[in-house]
């Protein structure tokens, strides 16, 4: 009898593990918490939440011509965009960031254990993981982070990949199919690389293509609310529209992560290596750990052939850039389809399940050094993590305001323009600012960071960007203005004339002879309208 309710007072196998997944579930996501926690907004939570606010509010920002451009990410808005109708920007970054990290860490702890069967491995290849994301990508690609949709799309490629690393050939289709309908891009790949992995297995190991045909069809079904909309961004316009738009795309606007070879030396150099290196431990540890991923299908030997494709299509990428180098157009037809963006995600995903089976192996074994290989492996990531708290104490600027001089002063006047202008005022404002509808909820003429996704405003924003703040210079060169101040008053107001602008935001010095409605150590406001001119000169309006 005593045995009976001794055996009765033990835990339960099944309720004893669902308490291990939730409690590694919280380390992970307390590792995710800390990493991309910054104060909102986040560098493309602006871009991204800004545009679902309008999306379900029209006449919020209306006329904005980044805002009102095509729509491409339909499954962000419909899933996480409609908060905006009942809560702040801020308020839904955080909440959109809270549900990303936990499906993040739902996620990465079922694909963790499903390669490294040990107690808490999880939460240690989990900061593993994003330390060695930050440290060795090659293309400036992340995971957790501010809240937008390819955030939820690797949690969907995480899932996935458990479930390939398991053999469940026919359940990874839907959920990279899921992946994709929140970002294409990353789904899209994603069923790629591990449509190669599957054609590399072992007859006798895998389905049949026709067996998986229904779990492909639901997958593509799943995926199409992010295809569509993909498709949309160049229908209906002519082949030289949209290879202008491509070379923008690549070239002018985001060649950091579609054309690397194309920055700056010391970037590519700085990238380069630290991606090579990493590439190079990965090579190691998957040669050390040869008799445990020697079988093809073995979850380790999975995962490392599926990071060995990325690698594979990024190399690719890198060679059509430089056969393409002279032919700009070429170029950019292909590398406008991120073939580097899976690779600076599957490679630190490899190392991070890698490490943790090592040190798996070594603890079995009795290593006299085991140890101390532990507390480095936990040492990494924990102070990459102490670094980002210590560094967000001693600065809280939003991640989006990172480029402006004094941050304060901008949202400072941000706020007075929200206070004292009309809902449809329109703004010329800073190159670098990219806040103004977050802070102010008021449209701007252009910025650098609002770039349209769809060929045709494409290339209006680029005219736009280009006439707004560069000029040409004794050399014949375009260089931009130092700030918008510099351009001098008759230039702005022919710009705003031009664009329609009601009022400017700019560096206080040099004053323009414009009528300044509000300054603050850094910033002036001045008021653009013909109105403002005329009782400057005291004359009446035309």
């Amino acid at each position: 009898m005593e045995q009976q309710e001794k055996n009765e007072l033990q835990p339960h196998p099944v309720q004893e593990k669902l308490r291990q997944r939730w409690i590694e579930g919280a380390l992970i996501f307390a590792v995710f918490f800390v990493h991309g926690g910054a104060p909102s907004p986040n560098t493309n939570e602006t871009y991204y939440l800004a545009k679902a606010k309008h999306y379900w509010q029209p006449d919020w920002c209306a006329g904005d011509m980044f805002l009102e451009s095509a729509d491409a990410h339909l499954t962000f808005y419909w899933t996480v965009g409609w908060l905006t109708n009942f809560f702040p920007l801020g308020t839904v970054a955080w909440i959109g960031r809270v549900a990303a990290w936990g499906l993040l860490a739902c996620a990465w702890q079922r694909l963790s254990s499903c390669i490294v069967r040990v107690r808490f491995a999880s939460a240690l290849s989990g900061a593993l993981l994003i330390w060695l994301i930050h440290q060795g990508n090659f293309a400036g690609e992340w995971v957790v982070g501010g809240v937008e949709g390819k955030c939820f799309a690797y949690a969907f490629v995480f899932w996935g990949l458990a479930a390939m690393v398991a053999g469940r050939w026919r359940l990874l289709w839907p959920w990279f199919g899921a992946a994709g309908a929140f970002h294409v891009l990353v789904g899209g790949w994603s069923v790629i690389v591990a449509a190669l992995v599957w054609f590399g297995e072992r007859r006798e190991d895998r389905p049949t293509l026709v067996s998986m045909l229904p779990a492909l069809a639901l997958g593509l079904l799943l995926a199409l609310p992010g295809l569509i909309p993909a498709l949309n961004l160049t229908s209906g316009v002519s082949a030289e529209i949209k290879s202008e738009a491509s070379q923008i795309y690549v070239f002018d606007r985001l060649p950091h992560h579609l054309a690397p070879l194309a920055q700056p030396g010391l970037v590519v150099a700085r990238h380069g290596i630290s991606f090579l290196f990493l590439l190079c431990v990965f090579a190691l540890l998957n040669h050390l750990s040869r008799d445990s991923t020697s079988r093809r299908t073995n979850p380790a030997s999975r995962i490392c052939r599926f990071a060995w494709w990325s690698v594979a299509f990024a190399a690719f990428g890198l060679i059509w850039e430089l056969a393409c180098w002279n032919h700009p157009a070429l170029a950019a037809s292909l590398l406008k389809y991120y073939w580097f963006r899976l690779a600076d995600v599957a490679v630190p995903l490899a190392v991070a399940m890698l490490v943790c089976l090592w040190l798996e192996r070594l603890v079995a074994e009795r290593r006299r050094w085991a140890p101390q290989a532990l507390a480095i492996a936990m040492l990494l990531p924990t102070l990459h993590l102490v670094q980002i708290s210590a560094t967000r104490f001693q600065d809280s600027t939003p991640p989006a305001d990172g480029k402006m001089v004094s941050p304060a002063a901008w949202r400072d006047a941000c706020q007075w323009v929200r206070d004292n202008t009309s809902p449809d005022a329109v703004l010329l404002v800073p190159r670098l600012s990219q806040s103004l509808s977050w802070y102010a909820e008021r449209r701007s003429v252009v910025n650098w960071k609002d770039v349209p996704q769809d060929a045709t405003t494409l290339l209006t924003w680029r005219d736009r960007y280009y006439d707004v703040y560069w000029h040409v210079d004794e050399e014949n060169l375009y260089v931009p203005y130092r700030s918008l101040a510099d351009q001098g008053t008759a230039r702005i107001r022919k710009l705003a004339k031009q664009y329609g602008a009601d009022f400017l935001i700019t560096r206080e010095y040099p004053p323009l002879q414009i009528p300044a409605v509000y300054s603050n150590a850094w910033y002036t406001v001045y008021d653009l309208s013909p109105e403002a001119f005329a009782a400057q000169r005291g004359t009446s309006a035309p």
